[in-house]
């Protein structure tokens, strides 16, 4: 059976994380990242999914062995082709993070950035989350960022509108109270060109994230904002979860 994911992070939705705007943010959000998660040079960083490696890039230049893993095939040949371009190491596989087959055991962290968490069910994201937890070391973080749930539903934005990277994005969003996802239909327009994709994330609290992180075998360190990496607090749009592995 088909999944949302298999198609969403493809054509225009990639065009966007290619823009000059994504590629400043992830300078600032790779050292936020370096600081909350503790990362030092030669640091070993599984980054999952990875996309076309915009994160992976700049944490390779501030000094750590990154591994990256995505679903999509094309974007881990952009990625593989930003490192060259860049003399850069790294390493980057096609893999589902419900199974990454990575080396377990063998990484400082784990990152799962930018709301790439609640794709599917519990009872998978419960497994994703427990795989993530076999591939650090003891002592190892896994870092899972959504947006906070408190903010999001209290401002909640049924119609949105916004353009990125010459790409105009239309979205409409539904709560699911029962299922606590937040259901999305987004229209992608560029130059006549028009593409609809749906998605679903669940959204998890602060005291379920660490529940789901005390069933996965990681202790929750600390939840931060994970546009700054400032302690987390009811007013941050975004809530990132460190777990670490005992």
């Amino acid at each position: 059976m088909s999944h949302w994911t298999d198609t969403f992070f493809t054509g225009f939705w990639s065009n966007m994380q290619r823009s000059p705007a994504m590629a400043d943010a992830a300078v600032r959000e790779a050292r936020v990242l370096r600081k909350v998660l503790r990362l030092r040079r030669g640091s070993r960083v599984a980054d999952i999914p990875c996309g076309d490696g915009r994160i992976s890039l700049e944490l390779a230049r501030l000094g750590c062995e990154v591994v990256g893993l995505d679903a999509c095939e094309p974007s881990i040949r952009r990625a593989r082709g930003k490192f060259a371009r860049a003399e850069l190491a790294g390493e980057f596989h096609v893999g589902d993070m419900r199974a990454p087959g990575l080396q377990e055991g063998s990484f400082s962290a784990v990152i799962n950035w930018w709301g790439s968490f609640g794709y599917f069910d519990d009872d998978t994201n419960l497994e994703v989350l427990r795989g993530f937890a076999r591939l650090v070391r003891k002592g190892g973080r896994v870092l899972i960022d959504q947006v906070n749930r408190e903010y999001v539903l209290r401002h909640f934005i049924e119609r949105g509108e916004h353009t990125s990277g010459g790409i105009r994005v239309v979205t409409r969003n539904r709560w699911d109270a029962r299922r606590q996802r937040i259901e999305g239909s987004w229209t992608f327009e560029r130059r006549g060109r028009r593409t609809r994709r749906s998605s679903s994330i669940r959204v998890y609290t602060p005291s379920q994230m660490e529940a789901l992180m005390a069933r996965s075998g990681l202790r929750l360190e600390r939840l931060v904002d994970g546009t700054t990496g400032e302690p987390f607090t009811r007013g941050s749009r975004r809530m990132s979860s460190i777990g670490r592995r005992p």
